[in-house]
């Protein structure tokens, strides 16, 4: 057993010796005669303190900064890395020489097989591999048809190593070049050739795969063609598994990727551990050392960060206040250790001289303050607590604990916050912090909670709260509740949070205008247990942020992971690419072509303007805010009142949708077809559907757990181009087997999907940083993803199409799943929002109009705006009897849902929609 050191003592010379000074105190103070294991590992640290800067004691071996590291073998080959520059199509050569050159960091875990692949269009290859010589090292060759020019030096590891290949048409002439070394030879199959296809990692160039791939970092990839750059791609920042390059903007498309720069913004677990029954945690920001202790056991163990080592220390007295998680605080002010007991007003200070609790008397009863928040004020030495959940109810209480002396708790009702649980706050001098949470104004549990996304302040000293701003919807792409706190950065007035947000994400919350951005990549955290915590530590000797996450099933069966992030964090967007290329043609800028392209468009809209002027002069109608396209013109026959001769303000008020339209002769393309559906397409409107490329439906080869698996990846595509984190994936489908099972039945059903989107076209799985996305390309697709991308801007011919996809029905009527039910809300009331806008211009055709209140019905089917206009419509053209029965059917579901009658009489319906038309 190994004694911890004292945490009254030690932490104190911590904060005035040296990181060697604070080892031998370690020494001084926990080791006893009997204690060899110990002193060994002790004397060990200390000696290499002694020849090493603490820098240095834990640096980990040096790896790149950047670059796309090839992911092979130990891993399964479905995961090995691919990359097919310009997208896997011939890049021509046009007659001229052509050379290929790129910076190589060789890994030690498989220095064997290939490296890049060149294939000609006369179908020859051309490869870069690391082979085997004697002894088993390895040597850099290049293979040129029967000729395999290997280099003299072996390959070295731990560095970039510049490679160059060089190809002549005219003379079969190609150079390698590895390092210093060059080799050359002719090569008479290359003569002639016209173009070339580039693949990297494993080859998914059809008839040219090869099962040995090396383990290599590879950056900065330039192309020349008759000494002139045609491509470069740096392969550092990135748009998912996309690298575009700098001179084209041509795409390098990855599977399995591994970017290194994805490193700065992704967390790496450190530690793990089992509970038998609910742990709490707390951390020691000085020597960063977490310290995990539960209900009736005798011990408390203790992680040292730094040595990456775990102590317990067994407990010789008194009992440890909490029966809960969450409810250990290390109070570095005062280098204390308290555990606590809000229920019961009860704490215990932990006496590291002793190895005791200092409390006697034993908790009992049930936790009524279930994921609340705390914080510790120096001022008056008191723990303040806000918010949780017990027994069916939310909180919105504030309690001022007091554990060093015998002042009463205080608790005060805020009741300007609603109650909730699962919110995050941090002490600021008097003000408390409190961000989102969970819960509802009533704090019943039953009645519908939701998600909060707003920031308030509480005066510790007078309780007064003032509301600093409130989100309507998740200011990220998905909900997501806080950590239990957060950590403030008074430099730029910011909070940083950890949030449930795709698996666990690291975010930045502008405190003055509650902007947030993400500030780290997901932790891919299972967060589908019976109780989770999160906890955001920071230290900043370490320059570190860390992360306990605590996952605890009903009986209290618990595990503790810890994972820590660099400081100072960067946003995800650093890892962004901005698509600078544009131009693919010998002797001409890109400037040029953009000039060019300004040009054209200038004298475009100027005509634009020139003819809306004249229609707008002639037809004395007024500008009015309505979508690009949507109006049209009467046919032969229509009934006149579809077509106004004038246009007028609307009587509702609309809101904006950030799209306006001078002109009312716009058409609306209703009978123009922007998609196919019946092709190469996965559609989910309407019903779940497939067809390949030919045409047929085959949807019946889609097995229930098929089906599933696929609609999950497209609907976690959709929401965040990550896609969906692989532990959530077997969670999800598979939660009854054990994990090795579980992954296996993920391997058989993913290859076998695999090949059934074969079948609809070129549709590809990828997998990135512990996550799987699909991606459609080419003349494929899938309605809902292409609904997804129409939403983020619907100007000009884009609602065009977004609404031909909207009127072929509800997103996945006939799939009931769980999972599923939050994606298809949440699309439902997106579309609802936008059909109900359109709605209220009453300028649009009317058959346009019938189409958005009829898909209106189908999402919400007592929809008062599609009742008067589709009721409105039909009596304006003399159907006033299928009228009344829409609209008695109409009365019936209204009063089934509400349980009284629709107010409004038919003739007060009919009546509102041609005073408003």
């Amino acid at each position: 057993m190994v004694r911890h050191h004292h945490l009254k003592n030690t932490v104190n010379h911590l904060c005035q010796q040296t990181y060697v000074n604070h080892k031998f105190s370690e020494l001084r103070h926990n080791l006893y005669p009997s204690d060899m294991k110990g002193l060994v590992r002790l004397a060990l640290i200390i000696i290499i303190c002694l020849i090493s800067s603490p820098a240095d004691v834990y640096a980990d071996p040096q790896e790149p900064l950047t670059g796309l590291r090839i992911n092979t073998y130990p891993a399964a080959q479905v995961e090995y890395t691919s990359v097919l520059l310009d997208n896997g199509e011939p890049i021509e050569l046009d007659g001229k020489e052509m050379r290929i050159e790129m910076d190589v960091w060789p890994n030690n875990d498989n220095p064997l097989g290939s490296l890049c692949r060149i294939i000609t269009d006369k179908g020859d290859n051309i490869d870069l591999v690391y082979g085997v010589g004697a002894d088993n090292v390895r040597y850099p060759m290049l293979i040129v048809g029967n000729n395999d020019l290997m280099q003299t030096k072996p390959v070295e590891f731990g560095e970039w190593t510049h490679v160059v290949i060089t190809m002549s048409p005219h003379t079969g002439r190609i150079v390698f070049t590895y390092g210093e070394e060059t080799t050359e030879v002719i090569d008479e199959e290359f003569k002639g050739t016209r173009s070339v296809r580039v693949a990297l990692g494993l080859s998914k160039i059809p008839y040219y795969t090869l099962d040995d791939i090396a383990s290599v970092t590879i950056k900065d990839i330039e192309i020349f063609r008759g000494g002139k750059t045609l491509r470069h791609w740096k392969l550092h920042q990135h748009n998912a598994n996309i690298c575009y390059d700098e001179i084209a903007g041509s795409p390098a498309y990855t599977e399995n990727p591994y970017w290194v720069i994805d490193d700065i913004v992704s967390w790496k677990k450190i530690y793990t551990r089992s509970f038998p029954y609910f742990p709490s945690i707390a951390f020691d920001p000085i020597v960063a050392s977490f310290y995990m202790a539960y209900h009736d056991n005798r011990k408390l163990y203790v992680y040292h960060v730094p040595e990456g080592v775990t102590d317990s220390i067994s407990i010789i007295d008194g009992e440890y206040a909490a029966v809960a998680p969450n409810q250990l605080m290390y109070i570095r002010q005062l280098h204390r250790l308290v555990s606590y007991n809000i229920d019961s007003d009860l704490f215990s200070e932990f006496d590291p001289c002793l190895h005791s609790w200092k409390n006697l008397t034993k908790s009992v009863g049930d936790h009524d303050y279930w994921n609340n928040t705390t914080v510790y004020n120096q001022a008056d030495s008191s723990i303040i607590s806000f918010g949780g959940y017990g027994h069916y109810r939310y909180k919105n209480l504030l309690i001022k604990s007091h554990p060093f002396d015998d002042r009463p708790q205080e608790i005060i009702t805020l009741e300007a916050i609603d109650p909730r649980y699962s919110c995050s706050s941090v002490l600021v001098d008097s003000l408390m912090y409190i961000f989102g949470g969970r819960g509802c104004p009533s704090g019943r549990q039953e009645v519908a909670p939701h998600n909060y996304y707003d920031l308030y302040t509480v005066n510790i000293y007078n309780n007064h709260v003032t509301k600093l701003w409130s989100h309507d919807t998740t200011p990220m792409p998905g909900e997501f509740v806080p950590g239990e706190n957060m950590i403030y950065d008074p430099d730029q007035n910011c909070l940083y949070a950890i949030v449930t947000y795709a698996g666990g994400t690291l975010i930045k919350i502008d405190v003055a205008t509650g902007e947030v951005e993400p500030m780290s990549l997901s932790m891919e955290l299972p967060l589908n247990a019976q109780t989770l915590y999160l906890n955001l530590y920071f230290s900043s000797a370490q320059k570190k942020f860390f992360v306990a996450y605590t996952n605890s099933d009903v009986d209290g069966k618990s595990v503790i992971s810890l994972y820590q992030l660099d400081y100072p964090p960067h946003p995800v967007s650093a890892i962004s690419q901005v698509i600078t290329g544009g131009n693919d043609s010998d002797g001409i800028p890109a400037i040029v072509w953009v000039l060019i392209g300004v040009c054209i468009a200038g004298a475009g809209g100027w005509l634009i303007y020139k003819t809306s002027l004249r229609r707008k002069l002639s037809a004395k109608t007024k500008d009015v805010t309505i979508i690009e396209e949507i109006i049209e013109t009467p046919e032969a026959g229509q009934n006149k009142h579809d077509t106004p001769a004038t246009t007028t303000a609307p009587a509702v008020s609309v809101a904006p949708l950030n799209i306006s339209v001078p002109e009312a002769s716009s058409q609306f393309q209703q009978t123009a077809e922007y998609y196919k559906l019946d092709r190469s397409c996965i559609r989910f409107f309407g019903g779940f559907r497939a067809f390949n490329k030919d045409g047929e439906d085959i949807t019946h080869l889609f097995t229930p757990t098929l089906k599933q698996l696929l609609i999950l990846l497209v609907l976690y595509t959709g929401q965040n181009p990550m896609g969906i984190p692989n532990n959530k994936l077997l969670t999800l489908l598979w939660n009854d087997k054990e994990e090795e099972a579980a992954k296996n039945n993920r391997n058989v059903y993913m290859s076998r999907l695999r090949n059934l989107l074969s079948q609809i076209g070129d549709v590809s799985i990828q997998t990135h940083k512990g996550f799987r996305n699909i991606s459609f390309e080419g003349d494929t697709m899938c309605d809902y993803l292409e609904a997804i991308r129409l939403f983020d801007n619907t100007e000009g011919e884009n609602l065009n199409r977004l609404l031909e996809l909207l009127f072929n029905g509800m997103m996945l009527p006939n799939v009931e799943l769980d999972f599923v039910d939050s994606f298809k809300s949440e699309f439902s009331n997106k579309t609802l929002d936008l059909l109900c806008r359109l709605l209220r211009h009453n300028e649009l055709p009317s058959d346009l109009r019938m189409k958005i209140a009829d898909t209106l019905f189908q999402h919400d089917f007592i929809n008062e705006d599609a009742l008067r206009v589709k009721c409105g419509i039909l009596h304006a053209q003399g159907r006033t009897g299928l009228a009344q029965t829409v609209y008695a059917t109409f009365c019936k579901e209204y009063k089934s849902l509400m349980g009284y009658d629709y107010p409004h009489s038919f003739a007060e319906v009919v009546g509102t929609a041609q005073t408003e038309g």
